[in-house]
């Protein structure tokens, strides 16, 4: 059955007449009749019975009425919830990020974000850039802020932020009594905790200590960003760890890296073959003009 057979039949057992039923659709009459003759041939019945300018619905189109007005229905919802997220809105967009940029760098561009678009919503993941890139391939993460050292090809990539990192150290530690900075190469000795698989981190850590010809003593192997640097306010280790995630963190000093120069560079990235939702598109856009 076809929408403009179904929405003639609907017109006409509304006014029981085929000339005002034309009116209301906005079209000739032959067309009406038209329009419910080849619905009457498809379905083999009659819809309608005619006796001189008398209209009324048969057994069948009374039947068939109730289901006429649920379909009609559903599609004008469809085309009304399609137009509204095209419109932006209403939908919703997955966005995922490193613990330090959610926590330090997203809430206040995403609650401008949502100023500008009230109806849209953002459904924040916070994990390491393997597990985030790994999740736009799969499909499950519209976007994802993660480091840019090696992409996938499947991949598309616009620069986001880029800082430096720095040692993690407990106000405690006695480095603090003497220095505001260190070399990678003076700390053989240092008891380290390393960030889990998936985290950019635990590779910068491994491959700084390696180019000052060295293998780090770990104190926790798989500490979370959290877990880690209250480790380190502990006195059990230091850290390598980007600067945003040292902001308001009390009981731990920075200091800087005199003898590499380790940053980290991070683009808001998106898989090339996907076709991004309105929501998800705008998303992108806004992110992209903060940059």
């Amino acid at each position: 059955m076809h929408l403009r057979h179904l929405r003639a039949f609907v017109a006409v057992a509304e006014v029981l007449n085929f000339s005002r039923a034309a009116e209301d659709l906005e079209i000739a009459q032959p067309a009406v009749s038209q329009q419910i003759r080849a619905l009457e041939e498809e379905l083999g019945v009659q819809v309608f019975d005619r006796i001189g300018k008398r209209v009324s619905v048969t057994e069948a189109g009374r039947v068939l009425l109730p289901y006429a007005r649920q379909i009609l229905g559903l599609v004008e919802s469809a085309e009304n919830e399609v137009r509204e997220r095209g419109q932006l809105k209403r939908g919703r967009a997955s966005l995922g990020a490193p613990p330090t940029v959610s926590t330090h760098v997203l809430p206040a561009r995403l609650t401008q974000f949502k100023q500008q678009h009230p109806g849209l919503e953002v459904l924040l993941r916070e994990a390491g850039t393997e597990t985030l890139l790994r999740q736009v391939e799969e499909g499950k993460l519209d976007l994802a802020i993660v480091a840019t050292d090696v992409l996938p090809s499947a991949v598309e990539s616009v620069p986001f932020m880029q800082e430096r990192y720095v040692l993690a150290v407990s106000v405690q530690h006695p480095f603090l009594g003497r220095r505001q900075s260190v070399r990678i190469a003076d700390l053989s000795a240092e008891p380290f905790i390393l960030f889990p698989e998936g985290y950019r981190l635990r590779e910068v850590t491994l491959e700084a200590c390696a180019q000052a010809g060295f293998e780090p003593k770990v104190a926790l192997d798989g500490g979370a960003m959290q877990s880690a640097l209250e480790f380190v306010g502990a006195g059990l280790g230091v850290a390598l760890v980007p600067e945003l995630a040292l902001t308001e963190v009390h009981g731990i000093k920075p200091l800087k890296i005199l003898d590499q120069d380790l940053r980290r560079f991070l683009g808001l990235t998106w898989l090339k073959a996907r076709s991004l939702s309105p929501a998800a598109r705008a998303l992108r856009e806004f992110m992209m003009r903060l940059n």
